[in-house]
């Protein structure tokens, strides 16, 4: 068989199947293209779930109209100009390959305008054809991405349903609004704003974007780290012992601002986190490494998700250090729990809630409705005989566990778990034995020592669905409650926390919070009364 050289499309083509697995990945390339661009202000417009469209619009730098052409071109940049300037980059693209890939498999039209032209000029390349026409722009870019893999039927057979694909997209939106957090992004999906996220200008937004995209509940239980060693920065968060997933999805790093998913790092993270977790979990983190960019290649794969460090091990090992070292002391620390109505609660705020908008708009809440509306992971709006409350939904399913468990009274009904759970307790052996299985037995764990001397659990409550049994008996073993009530508040503060709550189980709360109502007379530290203003102001945020 004779060789032949392939066409431009041809090739193209192959190459878009190394950058463009999918439409999230035509969504990163053009934000990290936005972002080079200097943009300030990121619009990003999906059509059924990026299979139909792919829109990014922004306010950056722009493209001179001469350029155009060059921008749908293979191997055409305006990153670099030797090779040796891929051992000093500081943009996140710079292969010159993502749009000419794109353009490849799907059509395109970029329409732009650079703050010294007088109009903006739109560029259309299909079937190897470009046309260029003047359009009315402001200054910046948007480039518009229709019908992908329309010429590739193969390719698109394989992609996921619409509601698939978009989760991928807004998991990468969200994952570089983390990476630019001075950029102001808003995501629509089929023409229904997502979230819209303000630029962030100092700690306190800065740590509101990370609470609107990761969750209360991690910011609330994680920890900062921020050291400095031999030339290199790690910077961010890091989960507590309280707060552990069943996934690994929540583990975020960013090495000099790109986004990466690294098996060295991962490897680093897991091994710092090796005895503390519960068997089967995975802890979350947001973690920002900086070190000088020739110690770095980031030209491994044509996505730059995965790099190569000079000093692998050096990197590795700096990484898991610095987690154990902000981890060690809280592994050991004594906490002084009590009973929660001994507690001095924080009153809840209207302003917390406010400051984490919801992503759906819902139907208006009518004075007489009794299920409850869902403000975000934290927040649910109830209406509670006629009247509008917002609920701090975790702290009330701890208190209403709490009284749940204490109305059963000791000892508590138990389940036997299917397979024991080990644990590595070294107090155990300095403590009496007896006493803690007894005490524990009570609460309705039946514990045994292992052979090789771990702690063997046999059985958990009933009541307690979900309990996160390392955090439990690292507070066990400092705290050694007294007192029975000291015991079930354990059960309740560690109870992993579930977003998702069962009709039958919102019926309970409902009941309990009325209750709460009628006999208090006023609202607990977790309930707040609104006026209908505020409410529907809060619905329609």
């Amino acid at each position: 068989m004779r060789i032949k050289q392939l066409s431009a499309i041809v090739a193209n083509q192959i190459a878009a199947g190394e950058v463009i697995e999918r439409p999230a990945s035509i969504v990163k390339e053009l934000l990290e293209n936005s972002q080079d661009a200097k943009a300030d202000n990121i619009t990003i417009d999906i059509g059924y779930g990026g299979l139909n469209q792919v829109k990014i619009s922004d306010n950056g730098l722009g493209i001179v109209a001469e350029d155009l052409p060059l921008a749908v071109a293979a191997h055409a940049t305006s990153k670099i100009t030797k090779l040796m300037d891929l051992y000093s980059l500081t943009s996140m693209g710079f292969r010159g390959e993502a749009l000419a890939s794109i353009a490849s498999v799907a059509r395109l039209s970029i329409i732009s305008r650079p703050p010294q032209q007088a109009h903006g000029m739109k560029l259309e390349y299909h079937n190897d054809q470009l046309i260029l026409t003047p359009h009315a722009r402001n200054q910046g870019t948007t480039i518009d991405v229709r019908d992908i893999f329309y010429n590739a039927p193969v390719r698109k057979k394989f992609l996921k349903s619409e509601r698939s694909e978009f989760l991928v997209i807004e998991q990468v939106a969200k994952r570089f609004a983390l990476s630019a957090s001075n950029i102001t992004m808003q995501l629509n999906h089929n023409g229904k704003l997502q979230w819209q996220l303000p630029a962030a200008v100092d700690e306190h937004s800065r740590l509101m974007r990370i609470t609107k995209i990761l969750g209360r509940q991690f910011v609330d239980r994680s920890h900062v780290i921020n050291t400095h060693h031999a030339g290199m920065h790690l910077q961010g968060w890091i989960s507590g012992i309280d707060y552990q997933r069943s996934q690994n999805d929540k583990i975020w790093v960013y090495i000099n601002g790109r986004m990466v998913k690294d098996k060295l790092i991962n490897h680093a993270i897991k091994q710092a986190y090796d005895n503390l977790l519960y068997p089967g979990r995975h802890p979350a983190c947001l973690l920002y490494l900086t070190i000088n960019p020739a110690e770095l290649d980031v030209n491994v794969h044509p996505t730059k998700h995965e790099v190569r460090f000079q000093q692998p091990r050096l990197i590795h090992d700096f990484i898991t250090a610095e987690i154990r070292q902000v981890m060690q002391p809280l592994d050991s620390g004594v906490k002084n729990y009590q009973p929660f109505e001994q507690q001095a609660l924080k009153p809840l705020e209207v302003r917390e809630v406010c400051e984490v908008k919801p992503s759906v708009h819902y139907q208006r809440l009518e004075e007489n409705a009794t299920e409850w509306k869902k403000i975000n992971e934290r927040f649910v709006l109830l209406s509670l005989n006629q009247q509008p409350y917002i609920v701090d939904l975790p702290e009330v399913k701890k208190q209403w566990l709490y009284i749940a468990l204490k109305a059963e009274q000791l000892p508590l009904t138990s389940r036997p778990l299917l397979v024991p759970v080990h644990l590595d307790m070294p107090l155990v052996k300095a403590l009496s034995f007896p006493n803690i299985q007894q005490m524990l037995a009570q609460a309705g764990i039946k514990i045994n020592v292992a052979i090789d001397g771990q702690l063997q659990i046999l059985s958990i409550p009933v009541l307690v669905q979900n309990l996160d049994l390392n955090a439990f008996f690292i507070d066990f073993f400092a705290q050694m409650p007294a007192s029975s009530d000291q015991l079930l508040y354990l059960l309740a503060e560690h109870q992993i926390a579930d977003n998702e709550v069962s009709a039958d189980y919102r019926k309970e709360i409902i009941s309990y919070l009325q209750t709460t109502l009628e006999q208090a007379g006023k609202p607990a530290s977790f309930i707040k009364h609104l006026s209908m203003q505020i409410c529907q102001d809060l619905l329609n945020a």
